[in-house]
């Protein structure tokens, strides 16, 4: 059968699906109408699902002991109420439609499809992976996507390594002795640590930061009071740190901490540190990624396979390519009218014949694989 003929003629329905997803968009770990959805089409296929995590939808195709695994991410954003200012619509379409081609095809080895909740949340990558997502049968590799503005339709972008960075959040609190602000003397100004701190790390990054091996660290905000005669109790800042390195990335924690500690002494405060461990870096296997490249050449030409540059941008997929062998791309989706827009923006859109694409690129490597 004609792979490319095959999934020309069921774009039509592939749009349909992308177009219901839409408009039935839910926040993060509230997809359950999108949940059914997906269920629907994956059950209407004869594709056995099941349910992990509350919303997140599994389906396999096949028996056997080891599948190919590939995921979506399924929740929307509070944007113009609530929309999938991500494309997270599309990546299920993309999924969805891969189910459809390989299941006409007759394909007969165990593809499982993954739809994840919650990625623009706390993240579902983890809690599905604790409840089983890649055993029985067991994920073997596994293949991602993001729809990408300014990315011309028909083109990709991929690399090998790191291709998005891990994400930790900071909130600091230095405790002082407020007071009269004519009268500095009898109080221990918590704003003081606090700006000593942000300068220092501001200086310690220019100075350590290894631009073939950068990090960002980024104080983004500090509250520390409303009046300007009065020297308020507490100082509160707080930011993120992003790394492509997971050494590097353990480095800035312990710095954060450690220097957070020696500011307040030195002004005579206490500190709170309250540091979270958010995503992982993204970071694409090495054999496995080449393998699709030389695929992806094939399929949609070499001129339209990009290297893409990395984004300090963050990924939940990453804990599922720190258990497995994974892929995860950049799909264009830019015709000159449409794909222009940012992520998350109000105004974001896209052209669907990026639909094709992804599916045809994905459907045509399991094939080969």
């Amino acid at each position: 059968m004609d792979l490319k003929k095959l999934v020309e003629e069921n774009m039509k329905e592939i749009i349909d699906i992308r177009k219901q997803l839409n408009a039935n968009a839910e926040l993060s770990f509230e997809e359950y109408k999108t949940s059914n959805i997906v269920k629907n089409f994956l059950e209407k296929l004869d594709i056995d699902t099941k349910v992990l995590f509350n919303t997140g939808i599994v389906g396999n195709l096949n028996e056997g002991e080891e599948a190919i695994a590939i995921r979506a991410d399924m929740d929307a954003l509070p944007v113009n109420g609530v929309s999938h200012a991500c494309g997270h619509d599309y990546h299920m379409a993309v999924v969805l439609g891969c189910a459809l081609v390989l299941k006409k095809l007759g394909y007969d080895k165990c593809v499982k499809f993954i739809f994840q909740p919650g990625e623009e949340g706390t993240g579902g990558a983890a809690p599905m992976i604790e409840e089983g997502v890649l055993e029985n049968p067991k994920v073997k590799y596994i293949i991602g996507l993001h729809v990408w503005p300014n990315l011309e339709v028909g083109k990709i972008e991929v690399i090998s390594g790191p291709s998005m960075a891990s994400v930790d959040d900071f909130f600091i609190t230095f405790h002082g002795k407020g007071g009269h602000a004519a009268m500095p003397h009898l109080c221990n100004n918590p704003i003081y640590p606090a700006l000593d701190l942000i300068q220092t790390m501001n200086t310690k990054t220019r100075l350590e930061n290894n631009p073939l091996d950068p990090f960002v660290i980024t104080f983004a905000s500090i509250n520390a009071g409303d009046a300007p005669n009065v020297i308020a109790d507490n100082a509160e800042i707080s930011g993120t740190a992003r790394t492509f390195n997971k050494n590097i990335r353990e480095s800035i924690k312990k710095d954060i901490q450690d220097l957070s500690k020696l500011c307040g002494e030195k002004y005579n405060c206490n500190v709170s540190i309250k540091y979270q461990d958010g995503y992982p870096p993204l970071i694409n296997d090495k054999d496995f990624t080449d393998k699709f490249i030389e695929s992806a050449k094939i399929t949609l030409g070499e001129d339209n396979v990009l290297p893409l540059e990395k984004s300090f941008a963050a990924e939940d997929f990453s804990y599922f390519a720190e258990k497995v062998p994974s892929i995860h791309f950049r799909l264009g989706i830019c015709n000159g009218k449409q794909g222009d827009k940012a992520l998350h923006s109000s105004n974001f859109d896209a052209d669907d014949k990026a639909l094709y694409y992804g599916v045809y690129s994905i459907v045509k490597f399991i094939l080969s694989l």
